[in-house]
């Protein structure tokens, strides 16, 4: 399950480098700790959740991702881009669950099996 869903990671990463969609990956993988963490902060759905079991990615649209290896917070387009809509169309595409089809709270970051 795991090798299919890295494998999904890098089309959607293709996918990114041939749109022209700069983006960095600011979650992967989270401890179980932190997943109740988000979850208690309402940041998540769920306490147990995808990241735990490595089959979730959080990806943020930057503006320019090739300037510094370290992206400033500004950068980061955290809402309302359509480019978050262009990747989940590609992800679901692909038979991945895109968290900007969630009500609450919705997450166009967020990509899983």
């Amino acid at each position: 399950m795991r090798w299919k869903f890295l494998f999904m990671v890098g089309a959607l990463l293709l996918f990114c480098l041939v749109k022209g969609i700069n983006v960095i990956c600011f979650t992967f993988h989270r401890s179980p700790e932190d997943q109740l963490k988000e979850f208690m902060a309402g940041r998540s759905r769920t306490k147990t959740g995808k990241h735990p079991q490595w089959l979730a990615i959080d990806l943020a649209i930057v503006d320019d991702a090739d300037r510094d290896l370290v992206v400033d917070k500004e950068e980061i387009r955290w809402s309302n881009d359509p480019r978050y809509e262009i990747l989940g169309l590609f992800w679901e595409s692909i038979r991945g669950t895109w968290g900007g089809r969630w009500k609450d709270p919705k997450d166009p970051y967020h990509f899983e099996l």
